[in-house]
């Protein structure tokens, strides 16, 4: 992307809801044709982590999370907002693993990182690989969280993932886009068991 290209040029904005979960911003922009564009709604979020987490077995770390806006339960990876306390991204996903599945221990690989959707939302989306953890404690959830854990052979959720009638998150579809491509073009001995799957 080149950055030389021209923006819109926001002539006024409002806050709309300003909340601890989101801040929904109103804008009145112009664009670089001279264009008006009088309402144009912008959510700002702080990045999120996600995270393929695979135990010393080969299971893949599922969990079932209720969405109310679907109202019903999809599987999911483990992630959730970066939070002022966590020094990085990588701090952030391991404090989700333990919180939400109870998941500690083994590497943890960065594996890309992409706009959770930048036509309205602000964040990114840290996508991270755990590998040879195990879930060795209770879940720390929070009060709106209603989470199932479920463990899943790497094989198997590939299959699940690439059938034509899955419904997976479009997030969490990009997160295991990007561990595939690095899985592939790692060397790291940990991750070769791996490629027989791709």
């Amino acid at each position: 992307m080149s950055k030389d290209l021209p923006t819109w040029t926001i002539d006024s904005s409002e806050y709309i809801v300003d909340d601890k979960f989101l801040k929904l911003r109103l804008d009145s922009c112009t664009t670089p044709a001279g264009g008006k564009v009088g309402t144009y709604y912008v959510m700002e979020y702080d990045d999120w982590v996600t995270c393929v987490a695979i135990d010393t077995d080969g299971n893949v770390t599922m969990l079932k999370n209720y969405r109310h806006a679907a109202r019903k339960y999809f599987s999911e990876f483990i992630g959730g907002g970066i939070e002022a306390t966590d020094a990085s991204p990588e701090v952030a996903a391991r404090r989700e693993l333990e919180e939400e599945a109870g998941y500690t221990g083994g590497k943890l690989y960065h594996v890309g990182t992409g706009y959770a959707n930048p036509a309205t939302h602000t964040n990114k989306v840290h996508a991270f690989l755990a590998i040879g953890g195990k879930i060795d404690r209770e879940q720390n959830l929070e009060v709106g969280e209603s989470i199932i854990i479920e463990k899943i052979p790497f094989q198997a959720l590939l299959e699940q993932m690439r059938a034509p009638e899955a419904e997976y998150p479009c997030i969490f579809i990009a997160t295991m886009f990007y561990t595939i491509n690095f899985i592939q073009r790692s060397s790291d001995p940990a991750l070769q068991p791996f490629k027989q799957y791709l």
